[in-house]
């Protein structure tokens, strides 16, 4: 596969190891024992847009693909779940994929594996929109939010927050044929992760087929250095979509103006400009601390 490119970017965790990009990390755990810490009461009536499986039992909020399955099999078009995740696409585009959502940090994590990297190609990224419109919507529609066909019966953040629970308490008892084919599935898009960076967010996650089309219009956008672009690439390096954010940079475009960006700032957090203008934007407030502390003593 020409496409098929083998790449050297040091992951979804900041190449610089600096502290913004451990702010995305912690971000990312927080929001994680966050959305996985109900001892009881929930929230299912609001879908958050992110992959986190409402069959857990510890979830509080509804996945909106699983809505729409389940809203699709009834005939029924699910407004406030399309509604919230509109919203948010619309607000922040897909910064959810980047910071909050528990599946893109466990796909960050195993892509810290030592191992040799390569991309996916392009034509990839147009599959979850196919698993969008087949698997989410138009089975479910025909053959009823139950089908074994639908996107849901092989989720792999189903399959580690609810099946695998499940099969552990039952002693996999009624583990059959459907229960190996979800298996293996959520075995080989991990096995994905650690190979690829983000994977399943570029290839098949419906979610991010609703939310890539946002990015385009939406309020948040990653300021770069402006007239300050040495053209290093950096950005390209640290971009575990793949995105090119220089090409766009380059035109004065924000670099999340692209429909796979995760908006994880990688490109800010990896751009050695960006880096130095804070470091003596930093250094300036510090001197003028230092000027209006030395000032005060002298007044006083």
């Amino acid at each position: 596969m020409p496409d098929l490119k083998v790449t050297h970017h040091g992951g979804p965790c900041g190449r610089l190891g600096n502290g913004e990009a451990l702010k995305r990390r912690i971000s990312q755990f927080i929001s994680l024992l966050i959305l996985h810490s109900s001892w009881g009461p929930e929230a299912k009536w609001l879908c958050n847009p992110v992959l986190s499986c409402h069959s857990c039992v510890l979830s509080w909020f509804a996945c909106p693909i699983g809505v729409l399955t389940q809203f699709a099999g009834y005939h029924v078009f699910p407004f406030l779940a399309i509604g919230t995740v509109l919203l948010f696409g619309v607000l922040f585009g897909r910064l959810l994929c980047g910071w909050v959502c528990p599946f893109g940090l466990l796909q960050d994590l195993l892509h810290k594996i030592p191992s040799r990297k390569f991309a996916l190609p392009n034509w990839m990224r147009y599959i979850k929109y196919a698993i969008l419109a087949v698997m989410v919507l138009l089975l479910p529609y025909l053959l009823g939010g139950e089908t074994m066909l639908s996107f849901c019966r092989i989720c792999p953040a189903a399959t580690i927050q609810a099946s695998i629970p499940s099969m552990i308490s039952e002693k996999f008892a009624n583990a059959g044929t459907h229960a190996i084919v979800k298996l293996t599935i959520m075995a080989a898009v991990l096995a994905l992760a650690v190979f690829s960076a983000r994977g399943f967010c570029k290839a098949f996650c419906p979610i991010g087929a609703i939310l890539a089309p946002l990015n385009l219009v939406s309020f948040w956008f990653i300021r770069m250095p402006e007239g300050a672009c040495i053209a290093c690439k950096e950005c390209d390096t640290a971009c575990p979509m793949q995105g090119q954010p220089s090409s766009r940079i380059e035109k004065g475009i924000p670099s999340n103006r692209f429909a796979e960006c995760i908006v994880c700032h990688e490109c800010q957090f990896g751009c050695p400009i960006h880096g130095k203008q804070g470091q003596e934007s930093d250094r300036t407030m510090a001197e003028r601390g230092t000027g209006s502390a030395e000032r005060g003593i002298g007044r006083s």
